[in-house]
């Protein structure tokens, strides 16, 4: 029903009234998540906060159908609110489906509690309230609006954020089973956000499951956060992207035509949780009379498979990867392996090929012209560098470490190792038993990481092939770089170089201050652990743990940066380029 005979005052008056009804909404949805979380609560309390949130549910339904029908352009309302419309769809379904589609959850995962489906079901209904009211919330905020930030400094505030609401919640009762000091609850939240899996505690331990909840929603958010935050941020709060924003995003996503952005955004998600969810149903299905995490097999599959594809390599077993059951499990391994790869290969690539695959596909079935889609140069260099540093790093691992066991299992622990370096964290084998080499090996490994706008870190594949690149053209004396038949740009390779010199310096203040307050640790150790942090990748030798707290807030820094992208914290803070009316004469430098 539309109310065309409202005064445009009336209308006014009525979205104001539906604003200060959100805003009441959103603190109590958010207070019934928080409690239901956070505290054990009596089953008198937990079915009145489920009562409450329906209820919250039903009023956002009615204030969003209110809002319909009093505009006067609903083609244009609809275009520009079609996420928080699509969100408002789905509490609906929410609110007149709980039961049935509890019932159907819980057949699909009978060997999980119905308390742990009711939690995962009433949260994700309250965070689908608190998304709506959110992305209302930053559209409507004319502080936040007027405010010139740059998608870099959105993208770390967007960071520090969820990292400090993550550690609140960690520190909840319900959360942990014994108790976590608040610098370990903020290196763990940092840990988890940053997708770095690195740990002053054992969280098999200390950890229950709400609390494994908690940790898997970071690494979920954290894992997407490169393309994501920066995207709804810019957006949201600015009320539309201008150009210069647009261009600063066109360089995150990799995108050549500005269009595409949104896309883009509806790709990485849809693909993400379409890959998760296939990777958690191979895992359930390997493991299967296993004995692996009995009567909690189906959240164990969903845990290792967000934090195998966002490379976070975290674990809810004791001993990790390395526990007897799973160490030599090759259909296991193979999933999990599958996973790091396309999590740390990057959404442009995996776009690309989808697109070229989608291309030949139409082109063989029509038989008919259709224009070819070709594989981009950024996907030529990710793979040949990532082909190569995988083989190379199987090969070295292979012939360093000592082969107590089969020659089959030795090359799968040979390739498992050589891609979890790749900044996911995981080990079938203690890292504290690696040779010397092997560690050297397996520290470059994770300085190169993954891929852009991918979920690993590291300075990442294509800058160490345009510096690789740069020093080819520089031997063979040509005036250009090229790749692929295509010409690389000389600001492409000064960022690069300036990347690399950037972590290396990182790295060296890290690893000195580290030795001047723990001089009991060796060097090796701590520039492997400085290593791990600042590629995000995990992989310890049992160091953090034992640090203090200088010790863990300055890696705790690390991975932060590390995730963030050192080049990006100093180019959130730099000022604006600006054009001068004159140019100094030049001058040669004696370099080298």
């Amino acid at each position: 029903m539309r109310l065309h005979w409202l005064t445009t005052s009336a209308k006014t008056t009525i979205k104001h009234w539906l604003d200060g009804v959100l805003v009441l909404c959103g603190i109590v949805t958010l207070a019934c998540l928080v409690s239901i979380v956070g505290w054990a609560l009596s089953p008198a309390a937990g079915e009145w906060l489920r009562r409450i949130t329906r209820w919250v549910l039903a009023v956002f339904v009615v204030e969003e159908l209110v809002r319909v029908s009093i505009q006067d352009n609903l083609v244009a309302f609809l275009r520009a609110r079609w996420l928080e419309l699509s969100l408002a769809v789905l509490a609906t379904g929410e609110l007149f489906g709980h039961g049935p589609f509890l019932a159907w959850i819980g057949g699909l995962l009978p060997d999980v509690q119905a308390r742990t489906i009711t939690l995962f079901y009433l949260a994700g209904t309250q965070l689908t309230v608190i998304a709506l009211i959110g992305l209302r919330a930053l559209r409507g905020n004319r502080l936040l609006a007027s405010r010139k930030l740059t998608p870099g400094q959105l993208f770390m505030g967007s960071f520090v954020a969820l990292i400090l609401v993550g550690m609140l919640l960690l520190k909840t009762p319900q959360a942990t089973v014994q108790p976590l000091a608040w610098v370990d609850a903020l290196f763990l939240s940092t840990s988890a956000v940053c997708v770095t899996g690195l740990s002053t505690v054992d969280i098999t331990e200390v950890l229950s499951v709400q609390g494994r909840f908690i940790l898997l929603a970071l690494i979920q958010v954290g894992g997407l956060g490169v393309v994501t935050f920066t995207y709804f941020f810019a957006h949201f709060m600015a009320g539309g992207m201008g150009m210069r924003t647009q261009l600063q995003l066109k360089d995150f996503f990799s995108e050549e035509r500005l269009g595409q952005i949104g896309t883009v955004l509806g790709v990485v998600v849809s693909s993400t949780l379409a890959i998760e969810a296939l990777g958690a149903i191979a895992i359930h299905h390997a493991l299967q009379g296993t004995g692996v995490a009995d009567g909690e097999l189906a959240f164990f599959s969903i845990f290792h498979s967000v934090s195998a594809f966002c490379n976070a390599g975290f674990s809810t077993l004791p001993a990790g990867l390395a526990d007897a059951r799973v160490h030599l499990h090759a259909p296991f391994l193979v999933t999990i392996m599958l996973l790091i790869t396309l999590g740390g290969i990057g959404f442009p690539v995996m776009k690309n090929l989808g697109e070229v695959a989608v291309n030949r596909l139409s082109r063989t079935i029509h038989r008919r012209h259709v224009v070819r889609v070709r594989v981009t140069t950024h996907t030529k260099l990710v793979l040949l560098v990532s082909g190569v540093l995988l083989a190379g790093g199987t090969l070295l691992f292979w012939l360093l470490e000592p082969k107590p066991v089969g020659a089959g299992e030795a090359w799968l622990t040979a390739l498992f190792n050589s891609v979890t370096a790749r900044t996911a964290g995981f080990n079938t084998v203690s890292v504290s038993s690696l040779l010397p080499a092997s560690l050297v090996a397996m520290m470059f490994l994770m300085y190169v990481g993954g891929s852009p706008s991918s979920t690993a870190g590291g300075v990442k594949t294509t800058t160490v092939g345009v510096a690789i690149l740069g020093l080819r053209r520089l031997v063979q004396g040509r005036a250009d770089m090229e790749f692929g038949g295509r010409r690389i740009e000389q600001t492409v390779v000064t960022r690069a170089l300036i990347i690399l010199l950037l972590s290396l310096m990182w790295c060296t203040l890290v690893v000195g201050t580290l030795a001047a307050l723990y001089p009991k640790f060796s060097p090796m150790d701590l520039a492997f652990e400085t290593v791990s942090a600042l590629s995000t990748a995990g992989l310890s030798c049992g160091v953090v743990p034992e640090l203090g707290t200088p010790g863990k807030l300055l890696l705790l820094l690390t991975m932060f940066v590390g995730r963030v992208g050192l080049l990006t914290c100093v180019m959130a803070f730099a000022r604006e380029e600006r054009t001068q009316p004159y140019r100094l004469p030049e001058s040669n430098l004696i370099v080298g």
